[in-house]
């Protein structure tokens, strides 16, 4: 004969879902607020009393919906039974009220109050329910009664009930539960602690959540301390999380959202506060997610300095990325220390090309409830791992790889769209947009407001490409405004395709002139007396002196063609190109000047002051800020750093120019499309700089003369090289050359000074 036997509870059950469940005593509390908030209270008062005493209590008031006997005996003391999770949680409560409008529940678990446990060994429970002539409960409950024999079963430890007419702490509904028999210890840094930690667990952006609901802390002890300390170091008032209002300042930014169907993803990239594209897309890869949104912001120098002003905090110390459910904090994400997303974890594979959590603040909103994306029992470990969480995972880090796209690829590191007027950044914008245009998963596209600007930055192919894309999105989605944009964009391309084709003219007559010109000055030189007779050195200084005049002399000239061209072909100037035109002429003006200032004062010599500085940085920065001034855009230039070591040496700026100058215009000379410079450190600890391009090459019995006086074999000089070397001989350096698989390859192996 088959007997039905039943599971016995020990007492010991309180523990596991209790103080050993829940470990942190500010997750505790969390879990109480949480619960306020599932009642519907639009107000939680958090209080310390007595703290310092033997009769330290922390109170937690709502205003919520309370409960009566029935929910008591039926929620209340019925362990691990979840209205919420049922779907019954609201049968008895009118939420049409115009101030409760019906919420996503924060908790489904049925253990929440179990947190009571963590904090103290009593509750007493006081509870009045949000009805007709209603009447106050009040519970007591002892939690170490649960302790004294495991023996005895969960069921059979009472805790004491009685019912009054109306509340003690005059309230007209809600609940208070008070904590007594403390069972940490509290202090102003626990506080300070605990309200910043509160701050975070309500998601700051509002999204979806139309009720209002606000903590206040209160702690009559730190009163005198408050009133000394700056308005976030305070401990008593309202708990905010104004983080992201801190935030909206000029920084870059990009907010994705898959749509409440999960049928499409949209996509926002603002550079400060200049869209650079907003995109809609079909939600192929990301099936399993929907009413999902995912907010990043890049942190740059000046967005750390913000915060730190705004939060009395460095960013690193408040948190990276947060996640929230229905309105409400999963931990550990944001957590400093933390990073279940493994963010810095893909940082460490590739150091310049990734974003860690020292550069990234966010959030991850979850709007809808789905088991497929749950919290785990212990409150502090995240969410259960399912597929759907997986696909949470990769999508975040897909919004981050175009995030990194831009501040990597597009600013290289550097300033906002906004703050700097480098022509080149909006080349790079272009080729971006050009490539995400040209993905036929998306259905809708909007371009920033100077895209007329960022047309004219472009190179044409580029900018022919991006307007082909975007003009069959426009008829696809049928966007009025797409369109228009497309019509003006395809009438200024015309424009700029007659004034290259009449600039392409200009220029090959001017070639034809210059190597007529050079041809005599070879002769000149070749013949003339007076340069025969003076000293070989000085000889060799003049000619390198002329040799960089000539580099200036002729960017400007170029520029000063272009700009003829533009007023006669009647294409209007901005005032941004003015003022970038006039930057770039004074500055070779300033270049030429200081040359001349060598040759007048130095004897001929190209000697300046010695400096002590990190060469790495040096190269790096004149190469991202000072080239692109001072070359044309048929060169693209890539830079790959290898090593963010200090290599502190002496050296003089005028010489490394030179060498940087020469190396590069080289590789333009010998038709090179692509140059990729490669900074590292060798086995040796020597500093390296590595050019490679996809040029000409080298003939193989042209390298035992590369570096000789007048030998070329572009239609340059054969200058730069043979200074290039001398510089590097006097620095007790050296350059090589060698052939890749596509072109040139030089290489500059830079020694530590020595002094003798």
């Amino acid at each position: 004969m088959k007997n039905e036997l039943k599971f016995k509870v020990s007492s010991a059950l309180k523990d596991i879902i209790g103080k050993d469940l829940i470990t942190d005593d500010y997750i505790a509390v969390f879990e109480l607020v949480k619960n306020s908030f599932d009642a519907y209270a639009t107000r939680v008062d958090i209080t310390f009393e007595n703290v310092n005493t033997d009769k330290a209590r922390i109170i937690i008031k709502d205003n919520g919906k309370g409960m009566n006997y029935d929910d008591l005996i039926n929620k209340w003391l019925f362990v691990a039974y979840s209205a919420k999770k049922e779907g019954t949680e609201d049968e008895t409560f009118d939420y049409r009220d115009k101030i409760y409008v019906k919420r996503p529940f924060a908790g489904a678990k049925g253990i929440g109050r179990f947190s009571c446990d963590r904090l103290g060994k009593t509750l007493l429970l006081e509870t009045t329910k949000k009805e007709s002539n209603p009447k106050t409960e009040v519970l007591l409950t002892e939690w170490e009664k649960f302790e004294s024999d495991l023996k005895t079963e969960f069921v059979d430890i009472s805790v004491l009930h009685e019912t009054i007419p109306s509340s003690q702490h005059k309230i007209k509904h809600g609940s208070i539960l008070i904590i007594e028999e403390l069972r940490s210890t509290w202090n102003r840094k626990k506080y300070k602690a605990l309200k910043d930690s509160l701050a975070k667990l309500i998601n700051p952006n509002k999204g979806k959540q139309e009720n209002e609901f606000k903590i206040f802390l209160h702690v009559t002890d730190e009163l005198d301390e408050d009133s000394k300390a700056e308005e976030y170091d305070k401990i008593n008032g309202e708990v905010k999380n104004f983080i992201f209002d801190a935030l909206e300042l000029k920084t870059t930014k990009i907010v994705s959202t898959v749509s409440e169907n999960g049928q499409f993803i949209t996509t926002e990239l603002i550079d400060g506060g200049t869209l650079i594209y907003k995109v809609k897309e079909h939600n192929i890869q990301f099936s399993l997610l929907k009413d999902i949104s995912f907010t990043i912001y890049y942190l740059n120098q000046s967005a750390k300095l913000t915060f730190n002003k705004k939060m009395g905090m460095p960013s690193k110390d408040y948190g990276h990325i947060f996640l929230y459910k229905n309105g409400f904090r999963i931990y550990p994400f944001g957590e400093p220390g933390e990073d279940p997303l493994k963010v810095d974890v893909r940082k460490a594979q590739g150091y310049n090309r990734f974003l860690g959590t020292r550069e990234i603040i966010g959030q991850i909103e979850i709007f809808h409830n789905t088991e497929e994306l749950k919290e785990t029992s212990s409150r502090g470990d995240g969410l259960i791992k399912t597929p759907t969480y997986d696909q949470l995972v990769l999508a975040f880090e897909d919004v981050l790889k175009k995030l990194e796209k831009y501040v990597v690829n597009v600013q290289q590191w550097g300033m906002s769209i906004e703050n700097n007027p480098d022509l080149d950044l909006k080349g790079r914008v272009s080729q971006l947009i050009e490539k995400l245009s040209g993905s036929t998963e998306i259905i809708s596209f909007e371009v920033p407001e100077n895209f007329m600007d960022i047309i004219d930055a472009s190179q044409a192919k580029s900018a022919e490409k991006i307007v082909v894309n975007l003009q069959r999105i426009a008829i696809e989605s049928e966007n009025e405004t797409l369109i228009e944009t497309v019509k003006a964009a395809t009438e200024r391309l015309n424009e700029i395709r007659i004034a290259k084709e009449e600039a392409e003219i200009q220029a090959q007559l001017e070639l034809e002139k210059a190597q007529e010109a050079t041809a005599k000055l070879r002769e000149q030189i070749s013949e003339n007396l007076f340069l025969k007779s003076i000293n070989a050195q000085d000889f060799e200084e003049v000619i390198s002196l002329l040799h960089h005049v000539g580099i200036y002399a002729g960017t400007i000239d170029a520029n000063l063609k272009g700009i003829s061209l533009r007023v006669q072909n009647e294409i209007p100037l901005t005032r941004e190109d003015l003022n970038n035109i006039i930057r770039l002429l004074s500055f070779e003006t300033k270049k030429i000047l200081n040359i001349a200032s060598f040759a007048t004062k130095a004897n001929f010599k190209l000697d300046t002051e010695y400096v002590e500085r990190d060469l790495n940085s040096y190269v790096r920065e004149y190469i991202q800020n000072i080239i692109p001034t001072v070359t044309d855009k048929s060169l693209n230039i890539d830079i790959e750093q290898y090593t963010n070591d200090d290599f502190v040496t002496k050296f003089k700026p005028i010489e490394i120019n030179i060498v940087l100058d020469n190396i590069i215009n080289n590789a333009k000379k010998s038709k090179a499309d692509n140059l990729t410079i490669m900074l590292l450190v060798n086995e040796k600890e020597n500093f390296v700089v590595r050019f490679e391009d996809d040029g000409q090459g080298i003939e193989s019995e042209n390298f035992s003369k590369l570096y000789d006086l007048g030998y070329t074999t572009t239609d340059g000089s054969g200058i730069g090289l043979f200074h290039v070397k001398n510089i590097m001989k006097s620095m007790k350096s050296t350059v090589n050359a060698e052939n890749n698989a596509n072109g040139a390859t030089f290489i500059l192996e830079f020694k530590k000074y020595e002094s003798n």
